[in-house]
């Protein structure tokens, strides 16, 4: 396991001068919805920069992102400072090669794009008609709709009965609070808590699981597997469905669009993930040197990759800033990672999306959003506290 090289005040203070706006940028930069503009200014003034505020570098160039998510950069995940290890543990994303393959390899064939269809499409139609017919007059959506959707449908996919819906959900609250570069160990610490209790859960459920009953995983791996798998099931689903319902709201020809043409809904979602990423951030550490965009890294550095920044870069989406449901590279963006830990299950979540904003579409006529909080966060963004005004037929 790599250990992140520790630099000295001196190499510091030299780089703070090398990348003056990478030194100006702030967690709260990072962090506060409104301020996306800030890594658009990055991107074009230092797309690979030296950011003190995370300890590390941070890319907000599309194409050195991508370089650096790729096997053949040499940048690895396996390294103690690795927060999406100290949240979720060691599992296929935190690990690289040999054993990356092992993990990941028993559960690649129910994610395959038809295989996802077949397996799980009218399942979660079915689910989402049944969830949206208790919905009726003004409702927090999170709660009526997007978290029992989300975890519902992890539990149909993993094969386990995972019926206590806001306790799940929490579950990964505590996960996703954990993956901050704050310094504050509190957030860890729930974090394992947390993760020892759904382990006991997902323990207990083994027996009923179809997903790998050919594997020769161990069940505390296979559990350790389940807890990364849901983690996309459960945090980035919300996301995209209440992103895409936000933006379609706030774009009156595209919300038209799609309902009188409900094709459009594919190329809608794939927009909104674009715009705005569930995952925001993705985290590498450099085993050897390495250089991107001209910057030159040494070894056991981390390097942060803004997934925002890189969805955004003109040089690969004409008028980025725009919400565009006609976009035709809206998939070039960078919201499923890249590389071997690309996001297994991006088949399935962007059917999943599909199917939810299409039925709460049918089967509301009318749909206000009386308001919403917008998304925000370092690691993770969706929009909360998004509350709409719905007449059923």
């Amino acid at each position: 396991m790599l250990d992140q090289v520790q630099i000295t005040n001196e190499q510091d203070e030299q780089r703070r001068r090398d990348f003056p706006v990478g030194a100006a940028v702030t967690l709260a930069d990072l962090e506060d919805a409104g301020r996306e503009h800030v890594l658009d200014d990055l991107r074009e003034r230092e797309p690979v920069t030296w950011l003190p505020a995370i300890g590390g570098w941070l890319v907000t160039a599309r194409e050195p992102a991508r370089q650096v998510l790729l096997p053949k950069s040499g940048a690895t995940v396996e390294a103690e400072q690795n927060m999406v290890r100290a949240s979720l543990g060691r599992m296929m994303l935190t690990v690289d090669g040999a054993e990356h393959e092992r993990y990941r390899q028993p559960f690649e064939a129910p994610f395959r794009a038809r295989e996802a269809e077949r397996l799980f499409g009218e399942s979660i139609r079915s689910y989402a008609r049944e969830l949206i017919s208790r919905i009726s007059g003004e409702v927090e959506l999170t709660e009526a709709f997007a978290a029992p959707f989300a975890v519902g449908v992890a539990a149909q996919v993993i094969g386990l009965p995972l019926d206590d819906i806001e306790r799940v959900d929490g579950f990964y609250a505590v996960f996703a609070a954990a993956m901050e570069y704050t310094g504050d160990p509190e957030p860890v610490r729930r974090a394992d808590a947390a993760r020892a209790e759904l382990t006991e859960l997902l323990l207990q459920g083994l027996s009923r699981s179809k997903v790998v009953e050919d594997s020769d995983l161990s069940p505390e791996e296979i559990a350790a597997q389940l807890r990364v798998v849901m983690f996309g099931a459960i945090e980035t689903i919300q996301a995209s469905v209440l992103t895409t319902l936000m933006l379609l709201h706030q774009h009156p020809d595209a919300m038209a669009q799609v309902r009188a043409e409900p094709a459009l809904l594919v190329g809608a979602v794939d927009e909104a993930i674009r715009w705005m990423p569930p995952v925001a951030f993705m985290e590498r550490w450099t085993q050897e040197p390495l250089t991107l965009a001209g910057v030159e890294i040494d070894a056991r550095e981390f390097v942060g990759v803004s997934v925002i920044a890189a969805n955004r870069d003109p040089a690969v989406f004409s008028d980025p800033l725009s919400y565009d449901i006609h976009r035709p590279n809206s998939r070039h963006g960078l919201s499923f990672s890249s590389g071997e830990h690309h996001c297994l299950g991006v088949h399935l979540a962007r059917m999943q999306t599909v199917i939810a904003v299409e039925e709460m579409l049918t089967a509301w006529p009318t749909m206000d959003l009386v308001t919403f909080t917008p998304p925000s966060g370092f690691a993770f963004r969706r929009p909360t506290n998004v509350i709409v005004r719905i007449n059923s037929r």
